[in-house]
């Protein structure tokens, strides 16, 4: 029977784990590889998250007007729209009761700046941008 010092089996033992935590991200990154289900719910979370904001962005720099107080209001809600959309990531992905209740707090309370941002419009020239 081999006899291993306590000390000696926990740096044995973290070496292993380092070893086999390697050879698990290697082959991770491998094509075809699957992906732990934490990892891959969380990329899909990610994937997600970027691309309500690259929308977000798109649609917050396309939305110019020759009023600078209506092209604030134009752009503000798409910046609601897009904390909206990155709040339901949040419902769909997400693991916490609390920040999936915050998040919900989110979209009820953006849909209300929304509602106010467009009735502002609507008494100013409209919805639509003007050049």
């Amino acid at each position: 029977m081999i006899t291993i010092k306590p000390f000696k089996a926990l740096a044995i033992a973290a070496a292993l784990s380092t070893a086999a935590g390697a050879g698990v991200a290697q082959q991770s990154n491998q094509p075809g590889a699957k992906q732990q289900p934490a990892v891959a719910h969380g990329q899909a979370a990610t994937e997600d998250f970027k691309a309500s904001m690259d929308k977000m962005h798109q649609a917050m720099m396309a939305n110019n007007d020759a009023d600078p107080d209506r092209a604030w209001a134009l752009k503000m809600i798409e910046h609601h729209r897009g904390a909206i959309s990155m709040s339901e990531v949040v419902i769909k992905h997400g693991d916490d009761a609390d920040a999936k209740r915050m998040a919900q707090k989110t979209v009820d309370e953006q849909k209300k700046d929304i509602a106010e941002l467009e009735a502002w419009l609507d008494r100013h020239g409209g919805r639509k941008s003007q050049p």
